[in-house]
């Protein structure tokens, strides 16, 4: 399937979970996380913060289990820079300043959050609503992480984490799609 399809029907497989569900499978991809992290904590992390009204993983329940086995752990989140398709970083800790911005989604208040260089990150938790067998995801279609993935460094491992098992292969990879180190799901962990 093309990652058009597949993003029709991974958003529609993932409306028909429950709260229950989505909170369980969360904390079972929060547990595997700790794994490909003990080979070389990092100091800085880069989560989203989950979309709830699209049942997106429970990435804070994830920053609080990462930060519970690494204490030093730095938590960095996204914010969409406004009229663009680039994200700028900010430190999060449980007293940053939220916004909502115009799709409802939480970020951190740029006047009052630290910024953070991508450079820094040594792991990146990717969203993403299906992946491959390959490591090849699909998101939204926005190209936002696509963008951003590619300006962190070389070595920083890139983590997706999804609800469900991967397809055998997205049919339309280009160029641009950035291939992913793991990704977690709530019953495997897949590594390439």
């Amino acid at each position: 399937m093309n990652k058009a399809s597949l993003r029709i029907h991974y958003l529609e497989k993932r409306r028909t979970l429950t709260v229950d569900e989505v909170r369980e499978d969360s904390n079972r991809i929060a547990d595997r996380l700790v794994r490909p992290l003990a080979h070389k904590p990092p100091y800085y992390l880069h989560t989203f913060l989950p979309y709830n009204v699209k049942n997106e993983i429970d990435t804070v329940l994830i920053g609080e289990t990462v930060k519970a086995q690494f204490p030093k752990v730095q938590l960095v989140v996204p914010r969409v820079v406004p009229g663009t398709r680039l994200l700028e970083h900010f430190l999060f800790t449980p007293d940053t300043p939220l916004l909502i911005n115009r799709w409802g989604l939480s970020e951190p208040d740029p006047h009052q959050a630290p910024p953070v260089d991508p450079e820094l990150l040594d792991a990146v938790i990717v969203p993403l609503l299906v992946f491959d067998q390959r490591g090849y995801r699909v998101g939204y279609g926005g190209g936002y992480y696509d963008r951003f993935l590619p300006v962190c460094r070389p070595d920083a491992l890139k983590i997706g984490v999804s609800l469900f098992e991967p397809v055998p292969q997205i049919e339309d990879i280009d160029e641009y799609d950035v291939r992913l180190d793991y990704c977690l799901t709530p019953h495997k962990t897949w590594h390439w």
